[in-house]
């Protein structure tokens, strides 16, 4: 099957606002979030699926290809060693390398790694010696993730469907675990973490870029199963995020890096009224990117 089939049977499948360069480019802005996780999960799976199918800039930081780029945009991969532009979708809203104390020889584990940006910036690290396993739930993001190893000649990169909550790895499996903006759309959080705990070893250690809120975000916002996959409607308070990862057993926990993500009212009046948006900025509330870091001691 060629892309422009894939490509039109993606635009099949979902509500199509329009189209750039032959992308298709759903468009979900006034679709309500499912109220059972199941139900996300699948809202989001079908999402990334989209994205996956038409090449990018749907998603976490992604303007879809339809509208002027997205504000919320996460930080540049471009000059990073190991940095492969087949595979960076611009999804992502940190760059979890950056702290997380990569070393040669180390086996480490990508969560939400969608078409391997971070695997492939990781093996540069890690080297021959070492290994890197992406984890996905999306098939066709799997698919084209192994596709783009395949053309880059890596044979130390693998890529594994599987689920955050439950990982079809081995106790003690990992060195390091990394990961952008994507435990922010699972939504048992606790079972993600426990899940991160259980794969790392002894002395392993954890740096993960993610989305998380200070203040309150308007209800229409949250609602919002467009902003969800975009990565700010599921996100939940710094505090409550921090206390997660605490409670799943890591010490050492702190925060390496945090900036506000501004979004504009362009993007605010897609999900939410212009009431909404002066109370929400009025609040003092803000939307951020934290890369957290930790440590499995025992």
């Amino acid at each position: 099957m060629t892309l422009t089939v894939e490509i039109e049977k993606c635009c099949d499948d979902v509500r199509v606002s329009s189209t750039k360069n032959g992308a298709c480019c759903a468009s979900t802005a006034d679709e309500l979030l499912e109220s059972t996780p199941e139900g996300v999960k699948s809202q989001v799976r079908d999402k990334y699926a989209s994205i996956a199918v038409s090449g990018g800039d749907c998603g976490c930081g992604g303007d879809c290809g339809c509208n002027e780029p997205g504000s919320f945009i996460g930080d540049a991969y471009e000059g990073k060693e190991g940095y492969e532009s087949s595979a960076d979708l611009n999804l992502g809203c940190g760059i979890p390398t950056d702290l997380a104390d990569l070393q040669e020889g180390q086996d480490v584990l990508d969560l939400g790694s969608g078409a391997g940006i971070d695997a492939f910036i990781t093996r540069r690290f890690v080297g021959e010696e070492g290994s890197v396993t992406g984890l996905d739930f999306t098939p066709e993001m799997i698919a084209l993730a192994r596709k783009n190893s395949v053309d880059l000649g890596f044979d130390n990169v693998i890529f594994v469907q599987g689920e955050i909550e439950a990982m079809p790895f081995h106790r003690n499996s990992f060195d390091r675990v990394i990961s952008n903006c994507v435990i922010n759309l699972v939504p048992d959080k606790k079972a993600a973490y426990g899940e991160v705990h259980r794969v790392l070893r002894t002395g392993g250690s954890f740096a993960i870029s993610d989305i998380v809120i200070e203040g309150v975000l308007p209800e229409s916002v949250r609602k919002s199963a467009e902003m969800y996959a975009g990565c700010v409607s599921g996100a939940t308070s710094k505090d409550d995020y921090l206390q997660v990862v605490r409670d799943a057993g890591f010490e050492s926990v702190r925060v390496g890096k945090d900036r506000e993500i501004h979004l504009s009212d362009e993007d605010l009046l897609q999900v939410a009224s212009q009431s909404e948006i002066d109370l929400f900025r009025s609040s003092g509330a803000s939307i951020r990117s934290i890369t957290v870091t930790g440590t499995r001691s025992q």
